[in-house]
């Protein structure tokens, strides 16, 4: 009887193992010789996003991938000017390509009398760990790709993920050949981003403002209570590290403090949303990414790049987010139109 078992067990690992293979050996990046296959990134690719619900206009559409990854139908990337670098709130899955940013920025410019091409390199969920990567693992690998400045709109992730790491090239060249090529690897990956994600309140998910609480009171101590894994040293350490690698590519680096939406400033006092499914209220998340876009402002001045101070300078008001931190087309408007009148100058 238990020879039985044991032989049943063995040929049901033996079939899971079989699977497992057959399944890196297909979606894997064991034979390709293109770099950019190794990454966790879609390319020509066209799926359907279904905004209707998540913000008022919201329809579906078809959201784009380029063969190079970049979102978008695609340009030649000897032409592009502007490389824009961030996670989520830089992809903009729920947007359609017109509603975004970098569109309508590229929109502005144009009417500024300074038209630029554009490209999204935005990743949800990346944080400054993930753009380091880009710059050793994809953008090197597109052929001509020679922008004049690379937007970077970092903070959020960085302040909420926590990542301490100073960069995913630390680890042993044996096992970045594995993680590179390995499809389990980056579906593995990916799922425990989206858990993280949802677990910190950064996933897509339409709120509705009307009927939040608002609380002026954090309910954490101070920021090590709030995000104890967050650390403004090493994220200073990695924008440094991204200075760098912008200025080797011939770029101009340009920093972007960020927003959120679940905080508001009145009177000189910050007022945030209370969630019940969350530790952390909207003051919290405010004195956290202050924090950040604190580091990202002082980084930028030790190394006489060029920062911009959005979430100093640019208010938001009622109906620019569907949920904590992403923005509408609303929103994205107001975002596109700042960034036009200050990028014009650098063009």
């Amino acid at each position: 009887m238990l020879g039985r078992i044991l032989k049943l067990i063995a040929i049901n690992l033996g079939l899971l193992v079989a699977g497992l293979l057959a399944v890196e050996l297909i979606f894997g990046g064991w034979f390709s010789r293109d770099p950019i296959d190794r990454l966790n990134i879609a390319r020509s690719s066209a799926v359907q996003i279904d905004a209707a619900g998540v913000y008022p206009g919201g329809a579906p559409f078809t959201y784009r991938r380029d063969a190079w990854g970049f979102r978008g139908r695609g340009v030649a990337p000897p032409a592009i000017d502007i490389l824009t670098v961030g996670g989520s709130t830089t992809n903009q899955l729920y947007l359609p390509d017109d509603a975004t940013w970098q569109a309508v920025l590229a929109r502005g410019l144009a009417r500024l009398g300074k038209p630029a091409v554009i490209a999204n390199s935005g990743i949800d969920g990346q944080s400054t760990v993930g753009h380091l990567f880009n710059f050793e693992s994809w953008f090197p690998y597109v052929p001509g790709l020679k922008p004049r400045i690379v937007l970077v709109y970092v903070g959020i992730n960085d302040a909420m993920i926590g990542v301490n790491a100073t960069d995913s090239l630390a680890f042993s060249s044996g096992f970045k050949w594995f993680r590179h090529n390995s499809a389990l690897f980056r579906l593995s990956h990916t799922v425990m981003g989206a858990l993280e994600a949802r677990r910190t309140n950064l996933s897509h998910t339409a709120l509705d403002f009307a009927r939040a609480k608002w609380t002026d009171t954090p309910n954490t101590a101070d920021n090590r209570q709030a995000r104890s894994v967050a650390d403004p040293a090493a994220y200073a350490e990695r924008l440094n590290q991204l200075t760098d690698r912008i200025r080797a590519m011939g770029a101009q680096p340009v920093f972007v403090t960020q927003t959120r939406g679940d905080y508001r400033i009145r009177d000189g006092k910050v007022w945030g949303m209370v969630r019940d499914d969350d530790e952390l209220n909207g003051v919290d998340n405010w004195r956290l990414l202050a924090e950040f876009n604190a580091v990202t402002l002082a980084v930028c001045a030790k190394r006489e790049a060029t920062c911009l101070d959005l979430a100093g300078e640019l208010a938001f008001a009622d109906g620019d987010f569907y949920d904590h931190v992403h923005n509408t087309p609303a929103g994205a408007v107001k975002i596109g139109d700042w960034l036009a009148e200050r990028l014009a100058r650098l063009l």
